[in-house]
């Protein structure tokens, strides 16, 4: 009874919403109708006129999408598509949703083998959150992994390093629960995308930093003393 109640809710919510819509679309307040209309669609009426709602409804798309990620079991290519589908929607309804961004792009880039959509994805995000390091790492990831331009992944993975222990950025964002693990993988990424650019003396600089986090050395260490001719 009390689901059908919150389910009645949402839906004169939803109506309502659209009424309101429809109305502001086609009132020309100020004979500005026309402009308006080319510098908003009609979609971001209709998702404002849901007021503070709209956060709601993300979050709970957000938990649905979790829930069915890491609880229903094996997720097929065809079900991935459509939890993609809801990461786009939840950052329709809320912009500043970050988790969603990374999460999504991530997905279109690696697990459906859309990188480019992946890295537009992400870009917005970025866009809409420019003071979030995870997007800037995801993006870097993106961009080094799967398009092999470690110009523009080191570019993005030096902008997450940046805004990962800029103070302001670190307290507004929860910095202090990033896993150290994931510290010392972005400074293997940037060691990476500079050995990869042949800058051999500064990717050793950056892979000695990972070892303060992740202590064990991979062969890419090997490789950049091999390249400094110390090995």
């Amino acid at each position: 009874m009390k689901n059908d109640f919150y389910k009645l809710i949402a839906i004169v919510s939803l109506i309502l919403s659209f009424v309101i819509s429809i109305f502001l679309w086609n009132v020309d307040y100020l004979s500005l109708r026309s402009q308006y209309r080319s510098n908003m669609p009609f979609y971001e009426v209709l998702i404002n006129s849901l007021g503070n709602i709209r956060y709601t409804l993300a979050g709970y798309l957000w938990i649905r999408t979790e829930f069915y990620i890491h609880y229903s079991g094996n997720v097929t290519i065809n079900q991935l598509t459509e939890i993609t589908y809801y990461t786009r929607f939840i950052t329709m309804l809320d912009p500043n949703f970050v988790e969603a961004y990374d999460f999504g792009a991530y997905q279109l880039a690696f697990f459906l083998n859309k990188p480019q959509e992946g890295l537009n994805f992400v870009k917005e995000g970025v866009k809409n959150n420019p003071n979030y390091w995870k997007l800037y790492y995801t993006a870097g990831i993106i961009y080094s992994q799967k398009e092999k331009d470690y110009v523009e992944a080191g570019k993005c993975f030096i902008k997450a390093e940046k805004l990962l222990f800029d103070p302001i950025t670190k307290t507004k964002y929860s910095y202090a629960k990033v896993e150290k693990e994931d510290i010392g993988a972005l400074y293997r990424f940037i060691a990476k995308a500079l050995y990869e650019q042949r800058e051999y003396k500064s990717a050793l600089e950056y892979y000695n930093k990972s070892l303060n986090y992740i202590p064990v050395k991979a062969e890419l260490y090997y490789d950049i003393l091999r390249k400094l001719g110390r090995r």
